[in-house]
């Protein structure tokens, strides 16, 4: 028998050597050769609609000069068709959070692609009908709103070191939209670039065609086949997926017992603080004037004073915003969210600062351009794209398709508010004082990303939500000393011990019990090793020895 024990113990040690030998070269294969293509195709897939977004965002920067010029509408009716691009983004993101949840984070990208090309057709048709550029307007934005899910996508299918740099190429997609809708209105009518913006939205439906579902909603759902198949494809045909794929699972399962209801679950630490943090994060991204200088480039442009064609200038603009928003994505793989969301805040002041005092002292148009160049490049580099990108790090999984809706459809409300109420507060209080109202709002943004917002790059999702858990530090700071366990030994038989192991190898379980088997084996190895020198002397000793270590594995196993 003792010798029996002795070649399980051996046989035992050389599988698990294999084991981890070939578990390491396979994910040094995976990283090198499946992971970096595999997991950006699906990001950049997923992005796709992001260039929609951002072909509707820049839209009225060019709509609303032609419509003035051509006396279709006056300055009310220009303001309501610029803000009806924004009204019904709210609606979108309801719509997309109930869809990520119900068909899935993929399924929902992929709705959004009809109301952007409804909408674009509309508009391409009104002709001369105010009405339908209203309608046309309406619908596009809530293809807008739609699109936000797709952080969400990204988030739950990048890897941890790559989520940062891949979450930022959505703004690189979006400022590319805005960059060829700026071209287009400077070349050529608003009817043709609105039929022109349609292809993107087909182009992005098909390449979402071949792209996965997210594993952690298939696992939700109990499609643990199809998240294993997900996994696989995101990681590389090649690639062990078995360790991600558990973790997965265990945080569904500690997911579904602490399950409740979303009212019930704002008590929680890891529920209202980033719901907190990011409200006021998006406030100062609002009232900083990023998306007022989006929707009015050409109408700013004029107002401070610029001497070259606006159109032109405005894209100038555009693509300064594109160079940027490619910087804001290669630094945010090197730099943390804190970093960028501080240095892009202060920049944005300092920019702001320099076209209030070129406009007050008239000095010359070229100043001006390039600070409002550079209020738009330092947006890039993270006021403008880390609020969005972390709605979908911040919250708790379970909740976070409906709170990054919910808190979507509050942020796109008062981006709709700002943008209406922009002309008004023009004629109020005047360019000038308007910019300095924006270098504020940046200084005050830049503080509190220095003081307040949370670091996550690096981190997995589950570490994020950790940390705004009172009740995980406690756990942690508890786990620092281990206690002495004690088990109450039983009394069992080799025949039953060894039917118990067969059962547990059949139901493919035995995961949980491996080091404590290896170590029973070891020990019965020492054992027989001791034995060799004194066998009559050692002989009762290693007896009970072999009883206790079988003892505890069948607690173990029981």
């Amino acid at each position: 028998m003792r010798e029996i024990v002795r070649i399980i113990a051996r046989i035992m040690r050389k599988k698990r050597a294999r084991r981890r030998s070939k578990n390491s070269t396979t994910v040094f294969k995976k990283q090198g050769r499946f992971t970096r293509y595999t997991s950006i195709l699906a990001g950049l897939a997923a992005h796709s609609s992001q260039i929609s977004l951002g072909l509707g965002q820049g839209f009225s920067a060019i709509l609303v000069p032609q419509l003035l010029e051509s006396k279709l509408v006056d300055q009310e009716q220009a303001s309501w068709i610029a803000a009806l691009g924004v009204i019904s983004n709210p609606l979108g993101s309801l719509i997309s959070g109930l869809c990520a949840e119900w068909f899935g984070r993929r399924s929902a990208i992929a709705l959004a692609t009809f109301p952007y090309a409804a909408g674009w057709l509309l508009i391409a048709l009104s002709n001369r009908a105010v009405s339908m550029l209203y309608v046309g307007r309406f619908i596009n934005g809530i293809g807008i709103g739609m699109g936000n899910g797709i952080y969400l996508y990204v988030s739950e299918t990048a890897a941890p070191n790559q989520r940062a740099w891949l979450g930022s190429c959505g703004p690189v997609l979006v400022s590319l939209g805005v960059l060829m809708i700026y071209t287009l209105g400077a070349f050529t009518s608003w009817q043709r670039a609105a039929a022109i913006s349609i292809g993107p939205s087909i182009l992005s439906l098909a390449l979402l065609r071949i792209i996965p579902e997210t594993p952690a909603w298939l696992i939700a759902r109990g499609r643990n086949e199809e998240a294993k198949d997900s996994l696989l494809w995101l990681r590389g045909s090649g690639s062990s997926t078995d360790k991600e794929y558990e973790e997965l699972c265990e945080e569904n399962v500690k997911r579904e017992k602490e399950r409740e209801s979303l009212l019930k679950a704002l008590h929680m630490p890891s529920v209202w603080k980033p719901f907190l943090i990011l409200l006021v994060f998006f406030a100062f991204q609002q009232t900083s004037g990023i998306y007022i200088i989006l929707f009015y480039t050409v109408n700013i442009l004029e107002d401070i004073g610029i001497e070259l064609n606006e159109y032109s200038a405005s894209v100038g603009i555009g693509v300064i915003r594109l160079f940027a928003s490619i910087a804001g994505a290669g630094l945010a793989n090197s730099f943390g969210r804190k970093t960028l969301a501080f240095f892009s805040g202060l920049g944005m002041a300092v920019s702001a600062v320099g076209v209030a005092l070129a406009y007050r002292f008239k000095l010359p148009y070229v100043v001006s351009l390039a600070c409002i160049g550079g209020h738009v490049g330092f947006s890039m580099l993270g006021f403008l794209t880390l609020p969005w990108v972390m709605t979908s790090e911040l919250y708790p999984l379970r909740f976070r398709g409906s709170l990054g809706g919910i808190t979507t459809s509050i942020v796109q409300i008062l981006t709709f508010a700002i943008i209406k109420m922009y002309p008004s507060l023009h004629d109020m209080v005047g360019i000038e004082s308007t910019i300095w109202i924006f270098a504020a709002a940046s200084t005050l943004g830049a503080l509190f990303a220095l003081t307040i917002l949370p670091e996550t790059r690096g981190r997995s999702l589950d570490e994020i939500e950790r940390t705004f858990s009172k009740k995980a530090s406690e756990s942690n700071s508890s786990t620092d000393v281990q206690p002495t366990i004690f088990v109450q030994p039983k009394t069992i038989t080799l025949q039953r011990f060894a039917s118990i192991t067969e059962e547990k190898h059949r139901n493919n379980n035995m995961t949980s019990n491996a080091y404590t088997y290896d170590n029973f084996c070891l020990d019965l190895t020492s054992d027989g090793d001791t034995e060799k020198k004194d066998v009559k002397k050692n002989s009762d000793t290693n007896r009970t020895n072999v009883s206790n270590a079988i003892t505890l594995e069948t607690h173990i196993l029981d």
